[in-house]
């Protein structure tokens, strides 16, 4: 049975997706050395058994998404780390620029002090993010 143009982009980029999402669990959250930076720390409440038996399934699905490859002539999704990267510091821009002092106001009074101490700070991490991006794009250095 075979798959026209549509149907064959469909598939490889919704399994594509999938099979991305599975990797990021076994690496990120099933290993042993947890992430954990200044202000995000990841802990698991997950036993060893259940460990164990998300993987034995992941394997399983492996399989399966294996067989429908072969099945359907499907082609592995590749993303590239810059264009990944590009996704990410786009959204933490604004991400960041809503944590100005003047965006807090829709979550309650903000006090007058707020501003001068937590603006600049603000102001100073978009600068590296614009950092990364400048680096991302290979648009110079530092």
């Amino acid at each position: 049975m075979a798959l026209n143009e549509h149907q064959r982009r469909r598939l490889e980029v919704s399994l594509g997706l999938f099979d991305r999402a599975l990797l990021e669990i076994e690496r990120s959250y099933l290993s042993l050395d947890l992430a954990r930076g200044e202000m995000f720390e990841l802990t698991s409440d997950l036993t060893f058994q259940e460990k164990v038996r998300i993987k034995a399934t992941i394997e399983q699905i492996r399989e399966r998404l294996r067989i429908l490859r072969e099945r359907f002539q499907l082609e592995p999704q590749r993303r590239e780390v810059r264009s990944l990267l590009r996704g990410y510091f786009s959204h933490f821009w604004a991400v960041l620029s809503d944590c100005r002092a003047s965006k807090l106001r829709g979550y309650g009074e903000v006090a007058p002090q707020l501003k001068q101490m937590l603006d600049p700070e603000i102001e100073a991490l978009l600068v590296l993010v614009e950092r990364l991006e400048r680096i991302i794009e290979g648009r110079g250095e530092d």
